[in-house]
């Protein structure tokens, strides 16, 4: 038995170790890109194009269709059989392709709303982003507790990403060529990522009858659902800061929520590399000791960014930003919910099989922060700050329906 638990926990270690590099590799790039394309772009270009990519990403969750949380526990729950494997990894990529299919031609016709129309090329563009998404099996790596190829490959991507950008975006007016350069790191990775599957774990692509496909889209849609609404917190308060206020606003709420990701990095990472080894031991003791580490490492986290809020604008977005100054501080109130949020999600309820209160959390906040918007939109009372109060409100709330459920279904207890 202590053998096992040790076995456990060196896997755990091992898939810590490669998906920090993987965020690291991630976030660090983009981190780096964002204090280059802000100072090159300039804040207003810089704040359009992640205004257009907020559009995009409620299409790249479209395609994921919450396959990135839940097939993982496909992979897992059938190590030994291969022909389920190969229908499983089949099922996800048709079911994608056609996702990905239906998103570009929905992106081609809102592309020509009056919001949008002045900015279709590059939107249509970002569009192919959705093609990495559909390729790349970063839950096929989990699930196989083997993340050390998907590290190499996302660096690979990234290490692309940042020569391009350097080589070819020089001037303010280099938006589309930022845009392609950024789908051909995506394309890079996602044909890496299947490639290697294909080619070391010896899959078989097959055809899956509809009525399979059915279940498999059955089994995932709640997640998808709950993953799709609250993507409303995070690009859905950029769009609406774009539309309601300017774009320069979009890129002082942009590199400050940044900032504040950055500190949650390592909470996101744990509960992907822990996932699998608790879906398998349901340990209790082991999940209890991350919900209050993470707390408290998160509230530390939370509380050096505002010590430090004008070095680290400075240093991410040039002194232009620093007029953000009181929305980092806001923003900082955010770390240890966020962490909070990452553990008692995946690592609790998912991986002890309490789905639909995991879905209930995601549905619910949406709901009520939807309903609040609405509020405020007829009460026209949408600006910057209440936008920033809102997004925070729904993080603080999201936290507290999964503590609430973590307890209620003895999982904490």
């Amino acid at each position: 038995m202590l053998s096992k638990i040790n076995q456990d926990y060196k896997i755990i270690l091992k898939n810590f170790s490669y998906l920090s590099l993987m965020k690291v590799f991630n976030i660090g790039f983009k981190l780096f890109l964002v204090a280059y394309l802000v100072r090159v772009l300039g804040q207003k270009n810089y704040g359009l194009v992640t205004w257009l990519d907020s559009v995009i990403q409620y299409f790249l969750m479209i395609i994921n269709f919450g396959f990135n949380i839940y097939a993982a526990k496909y992979i897992v729950d059938n190590k030994g059989d291969n022909d389920k494997i190969n229908e499983i990894v089949s099922s996800i990529y048709i079911i994608k392709i056609i996702l990905f299919l239906f998103s570009l031609i929905t992106i081609i016709g809102i592309s020509f709303f009056n919001d949008f129309y002045a900015y279709k090329e590059a939107l249509i563009l970002l569009a192919f982003c959705g093609i990495g998404e559909v390729l790349f099996p970063i839950w096929y790596f989990q699930g196989k507790e083997n993340l050390k190829p998907a590290t190499f490959i996302v660096f690979l991507s990234r290490l692309l990403l940042i020569l391009g950008v350097l080589l070819f975006v020089k001037v303010n007016d280099n938006i589309i060529e930022y845009i392609v350069i950024l789908v051909f790191s995506s394309l890079v990775m996602g044909f890496a990522g299947v490639g290697y599957i294909h080619k070391y774990y010896d899959l078989k692509f097959i055809f899956v009858p509809f009525r399979r496909l059915k279940r498999y889209i059955k089994e995932a849609f709640p997640f998808f659902l709950g993953r799709f609404l609250s993507l409303i917190f995070n690009f859905g308060t950029i769009f609406l800061i774009g539309k309601y206020c300017d774009y320069e606003d979009v890129s002082g709420f942009d590199v400050c929520l940044k900032i504040i990701m950055v500190s949650v990095i390592p909470f996101e990472v744990l509960q992907q590399a822990v996932f699998p080894s608790l879906s398998r031991t349901r340990d209790k003791n082991l999940l209890k000791k991350l919900v209050i580490g993470s707390f408290v490492l998160g509230l530390i986290a939370g509380f050096v960014i505002f010590l430090l809020s004008d070095v680290f604008l400075l240093l991410f977005g040039g002194e232009t930003m620093l007029e953000y100054i009181e929305t980092l501080n806001a923003l900082t109130i955010l770390a240890p919910f966020v962490a909070l949020t990452f553990i008692l999600g995946t690592c609790s309820l998912v991986a002890f099989g309490f789905y639909k209160e995991y879905n209930i959390s995601l549905i619910a906040t949406s709901v009520i922060y939807i309903i609040i918007l609405i509020v405020l939109y007829y009460f026209d009372l949408i600006n910057f700050w209440n936008l920033i109060y809102l997004r925070i409100f729904g993080d603080i709330l999201m936290a507290l329906v999964r503590l609430y459920y973590s307890i209620k279904r003895k999982i904490l207890v």
